[in-house]
């Protein structure tokens, strides 16, 4: 299978992984846009405000890595996986309908502020992403 491809399919799941976090934790009670502004409160950084962003960069690296590995070791054209292949396809569109289901729509007065933060949170997501698919592709 051609790099290009894997480090692609690898990013594009590490981001979709990143950003069912980002909206698991948006309804957890961890706004990204008031974490951001408490980053510097008395010069130190605060656990409640670097964890989240530590969940969503590391649940893309992970994710990211877990895809790249399979991907860059299992040969294709993957026949005697079909079963597991549509199980696993199955049970993420699941996931991801149930999790979408639950994000909630923004006021208008905060959608800037809500979508520079969601788009930082998705830069440092997509960094960690392409790092975890590269250091897991067998070369």
């Amino acid at each position: 299978m051609p790099a290009t491809l894997v480090y692609g399919t690898a990013l594009t799941c590490g981001l979709l992984a990143a950003i069912a976090v980002q909206i698991q934790l948006n309804r957890a009670g961890f706004d990204f846009v008031s974490l951001w502004q408490n980053l510097f409160p008395s010069g130190a950084m605060q656990l409640r405000t670097a964890g989240p962003w530590w969940a969503i960069a590391g649940t893309a690296f992970v994710v990211s890595g877990a895809v790249a590995a399979a991907l860059s070791r299992v040969t294709l054209p993957w026949r005697r996986l079909r079963l597991l292949r549509w199980s696993a396809g199955a049970l993420t569109v699941f996931v991801l309908a149930d999790i979408g289901h639950h994000a909630t729509a923004f006021h208008p007065a905060e959608a800037a502020a809500i979508t520079a933060a969601s788009l930082a949170v998705l830069a440092v997501a997509a960094l960690m992403a392409l790092c975890g698919a590269y250091f897991t592709v067998r070369r």
